[in-house]
């Protein structure tokens, strides 16, 4: 039997915004043999139990509104990954002053740096992710189709993979006596088209739950006109918000019995500057790593990543495509037989990309 490699990576996610895309890498690392370490904040660590049994251990660190004091945590993460031999260190999240501040701090440093990018704009003219370019060579994308637009920066390699295992959670067929509908995130008009879903909802002549799976701040001027909307419009029963954070456990709760994902992206709304165009929506992993169906708009019928996993609308037949049930479980089953869809095979991408690049 082949000796398992036995390479030390770190992986980096300080901006609190990402760790969704934390466990697949973990546990691609970990089940390949490698010892791996997490540099976070104690909220990070402390929302994702799950992680523990997979790590080496953590790295845990709090910035301060000083910026030397930050960079002097910094210094001190560099000393710590030298002590603890790491020779690759992810960037789970490779932009930002901080992280620029790290990548100046370890530019002759023999450790290499890997980064993931959440949006294409920092290939577009950012000077400080041209700094960050100087130490990262090696850039991931979580999407083909972000990757197929991108030009990569002067001698670097940039390549894509779906993190799309999560923790906990097994395949199975919902079976509800109402249609069980999920948008993924919060209530934030930037995000979401949430004028186009009132009306949408409002045509609707089958009734269907619909859930924002995410924590909707009840102080936003967004959470608070949207819920004003849908109690002049009575259809503040068809749905449902959180305003805490969820748990992967009530996560994985809800997205089992959940029949389609509608990710309420439309053109020429502040949605479409956010998503598909620079960085693809939270939605599209999960339904390519849940296995379940997404309705999206037909503007967006181009994306050939996205086509395996979909079901088209416009807003005039939007009643009857939520309705057809039956095609949902069609998508859901041809989704599951796609390779593409397969964690293991996206593990596999995002360790040939670490170690063979």
């Amino acid at each position: 039997m082949a000796k398992r490699n036995q390479n030390i990576v770190a992986l980096m996610e300080v901006g609190g915004s990402h760790d969704e895309c934390l466990y697949s890498q973990i546990y691609a690392l970990n089940n390949a043999g490698h010892k791996v370490y997490l540099i976070c904040t104690k909220e990070i660590k402390d929302r994702n139990p799950s992680f523990e049994e997979l790590l080496a251990g953590f790295v845990i660190i709090e910035f301060s509104k000083s910026k030397f004091k930050n960079n002097v945590i910094l210094l001190g993460v560099i000393r710590k990954l030298k002590g603890l031999e790491v020779s690759k260190l992810v960037l789970n999240t490779a932009q930002g002053g901080k992280i620029r501040n790290l990548c100046l701090m370890s530019l002759f440093s023999k450790l290499e740096f890997i980064g993931i990018i959440h949006t294409t704009r920092k290939f577009k003219g950012s000077f400080t992710q041209k700094v960050i370019n100087w130490k990262v060579k090696k850039y991931l994308l979580l999407s083909e189709y972000l990757w197929s637009t991108v030009t990569p920066p002067r001698n670097s390699k940039v390549d894509y993979f779906y993190p799309i295992r999560y923790q906990g959670y097994t395949h199975s067929l919902p079976s509800n006596e109402k249609l069980e509908v999920t948008i993924i995130g919060g209530v934030e008009n930037r995000r979401k088209d949430l004028d186009g879903f009132v009306y949408l909802i409002s045509t609707l002549k089958a009734e269907a739950n619909f859930t924002f799976l995410g924590k909707s701040d009840l102080n936003h001027n967004d959470v608070h006109a949207f819920q004003l909307k849908l109690k002049e419009m009575k259809l503040t029963e068809n749905v449902k918000t959180f305003n805490t954070f969820i748990s992967q456990k009530e996560f994985n709760r809800h997205l089992k019995k959940t029949d389609v994902i509608l990710p309420l992206v439309h053109p020429n709304t502040p949605s479409a500057d956010q998503y598909f165009k620079n960085q693809i929506s939270g939605a599209m992993s999960v339904a390519f790593g849940y296995k379940i169906p997404m309705l999206i708009h037909e503007h967006y019928n181009f994306i050939e990543e996205m086509k395996p996993a979909s079901i088209y609308y416009n807003p005039s037949n939007f009643s009857q495509r939520l309705s057809d049930v039956d095609g949902f479980k069609k998508v859901r089953l041809k989704m599951e037989s796609n390779p593409k869809f397969d964690p293991k095979e996206q593990e596999k991408r995002f360790l040939n990309f670490l170690f063979e690049c």
